[in-house]
């Protein structure tokens, strides 16, 4: 079976180099036999693709240690349904996933795409070939998932078990589809650059491929997020690693490009802007890879050292070099139209300005993840740049980024006068201004998380400001109020589904502002039957339960929570897994979680059978970070669902 799976993906390979060689000069020659025969044939590298993920399935299931890459990633008592993590778990494996995603996508936009430009698709379908050609050459020739051991296993060293948690199911596979999917929306930017009959089709197709990448790729964090929360057993949910920032960038830049799509199909601006912009994400995207397939930058999350870094440095480089060849050889086509900003308090002004902070924040982090590599090439000696450098340079602009999702919805296009958008905002001002005298009332008076807590405030209220007005020039006598705001939704779906995004943006900053300024911890030793009064909880230590489990270590530590006057709130339960096979311990903090804040157990060391220490923290406003996700995810469906196109336009 190892070898059917080689000889597949080598199949594939020769099917890829085919389909890339005939996209490219069947588009040159306009030769529709050629752009047909290969599309057939990159359709069929697809199935060949997928042909080599279930067999590396297969060889999961049957426990087939003979194969290199399932003997270190698999054994007997590893939990079948660990096996689509394992499937991942190491490089020769993403690298496939990462492969199959790049291809199944691929198919969709070339299968789905609107017949008024899939004429013109061949150009953009060769470069994503082109891609895959790139990956399979690695996989055939660097790191073959099929690679065959001349000893002799009769079982294999495990998963990793910081991989075994319910997040690692979706985490990996969402992070590595938006990193993979971001080819999509730069290859439809190059077919524009290189269509002779400018559609203005393009247009719609970029923000649709756009936004599904920003989603995968956001969701893909956050679920990140979660899982070290949980699991890491350090009370954190983010700590600005190399690997969580190379995710962060591409989504910060996608960010702006799906905000500058609508002024390029509003106003015809803003061109070669998005180009760049696009170009940007799918360079950081393959940073993002090079770093994670043992680059020069040291990560808790990359894969170990290996040439494979080197071989997507060059591919990122090669990319880059092309990518600015597009830019200058093309630039007359994309420079922009006649259409200027003409007016600062414009929609126009508050996008660009919203574009600028949001490349800036990508640009200061990709300076500290660089940094260490540039002070051992200049000083000798790695300097690391710790969290205080990203909090004190970026979380300063992503403030000014959440004020201007407030503005730059209520301006205008072209102009709006002073008055106007004075008239506009003086509410939600007004009510932003009260809401600041109840904050300091309440004794919050730090000036950073004062003035956030403010500003989530003030865009929360134009929202509603937006759709309290909105629903009202809707409802009629024989109409109830929400069926009259389920209409005002519907009836503008891109703008209304932008500001459920804006909502889910808050909530997620809500809580980052709750976790980072107001959170509370202590150290302690604790004995069973004691009880340890902490803020407004009191919480008994119940017992420790010890296990067995596949030759694995299970041990449990159970309390029981109650408030100040002793009424029972919940229990907690949090554990040590001891893994000997990789003598590791791996954490799992109890939570018990509302609106409101999150108390927190971190089990830090078992002393004997009646006696631990753990670290109890509280942190507010944590459960909204979470609530943040399915926020988004409805907000991005109502914006990705279909709606009547109007007719097609022209690029002038």
């Amino acid at each position: 079976m190892n070898t059917f799976g080689f000889y597949i993906l080598s199949l594939g390979f020769i099917l890829s180099i085919y389909s890339s060689l005939l996209f490219f000069f069947g588009n040159y020659r306009n030769n529709k036999i050629m752009i047909k025969s290969a599309t057939r044939s990159y359709y069929l590298s697809i199935i060949m693709i997928f042909i080599s993920c279930v067999t590396l399935i297969a060889l999961f299931l049957s426990n087939d240690f003979s194969n290199i890459y399932v003997f270190n990633h698999s054994s007997l008592d590893m939990n079948r349904a660990l096996t689509f993590v394992a499937f991942y778990a190491g490089n020769e494996g993403s690298l496939l996933y990462i492969l199959l995603v790049h291809a199944i996508l691929s198919g969709l936009l070339l299968y789905f795409s609107n017949k008024k430009i899939k004429s013109s698709l061949s150009y953009s379908c060769g470069i994503l070939s082109s891609i895959s050609v790139f990956y399979l050459f690695v996989l055939i020739f660097f790191a073959n998932p099929f690679e065959v051991s001349q000893l002799n296993h009769s079982d294999g060293k495990g998963i990793n078990p910081l991989l075994r948690h319910p997040g690692m199911y979706i985490h990996p596979p969402l992070l590595m589809s938006g990193l993979a999917s971001i080819s999509i929306p730069f290859v439809i930017s190059q077919g524009a650059l290189f269509d002779s009959k400018k559609d203005n089709n393009w247009f719609g197709l970029l923000r649709i491929w756009s936004l599904i990448s920003w989603t995968l790729l956001g969701a893909g964090l956050l679920i990140g997020a979660w899982w070290a929360y949980t699991i890491l057993g350090w009370g954190g949910y983010w700590s600005w690693d190399p690997i969580e920032n190379v995710g962060l960038m591409p989504w910060l830049v996608l960010t702006a490009l799906i905000h500058s799509i609508m002024v390029e199909e509003r106003r015809g601006m803003f061109r070669l802007w998005n180009i760049i912009l696009v170009s940007l994400t799918f360079v950081l995207a393959l940073l993002g890879t090079f770093i994670n397939r043992g680059g020069p930058v040291v990560s808790v999350h990359s894969f170990a050292a290996s040439t494979l870094g080197f071989l997507f440095l060059g591919f990122m480089i090669v990319m880059t070099s092309y990518s600015l060849f597009t830019i200058f050889y093309k630039y007359k086509n994309i420079k922009d139209s006649n259409n200027k900003i003409e007016s600062y308090l414009s929609r126009e002004s508050s996008f660009l300005l919203n574009n600028v902070l949001l490349v800036l924040t990508s640009l200061i982090i990709l300076w500290g993840v660089l940094f260490p590599v540039i002070s051992i090439i200049f000083t000798g000696t790695e300097i690391s740049v710790s969290a205080p450098y990203f909090d004190k340079t970026a979380g300063p602009i992503l403030l000014g980024i959440i004020i201007l999702m407030g503005i730059g919805p209520i301006l205008s296009w072209r102009k709006t006068t002073v008055r106007a958008t004075i008239s506009r905002i003086l509410p939600s001002l007004i009510l932003t201004i009260i809401f600041l005298v109840c904050l300091l009332i309440l004794g919050i008076n730090k000036f950073f998380p004062l003035i956030s807590l403010c500003s989530i405030f003030f865009v929360l209220t134009i929202i509603i400001k937006e759709w309290v007005g909105g629903t009202k020039s809707r409802m009629t006598s024989s109409m109830n109020p929400l069926t009259a705001f389920s209409k005002m939704i519907i009836s503008n779906r891109g703008r209304n589904g932008g500001y459920i995004v804006h909502l889910a943006i808050l909530a997620l900053a809500f809580g980052v502002v709750g976790t980072k300024f107001y959170d509370q911890r202590i150290d302690t030793n604790i004995n069973i039957s004691e009880e340890i009064a902490f803020k407004n909880y009191n919480i008994l230590f119940e017992n420790i339960d010890q296990e067995i489990t596949n030759g694995n270590s299970v041990t449990k530590a159970k309390f029981s929570v109650y408030d100040e006057e002793k009424k029972f709130i919940g229990k907690i339960e949090a554990m040590h897994s001891y893994y000997p096979n990789y003598n590791q311990i791996s954490v799992r903090s109890g939570i018990l979680s509302n609106p409101i804040e999150d108390l927190y157990i971190i089990p830090k060391d078992f002393i004997d059978e009646t006696n631990m220490t753990v670290r109890i923290a509280v942190n507010p406003l944590a459960w909204w970070i979470w609530a943040s996700g399915p926020i988004l995810l409805i907000g991005t469906l109502i914006t990705l669902w279909p709606t009547r196109q109007r007719k097609d336009k022209k690029w002038k």
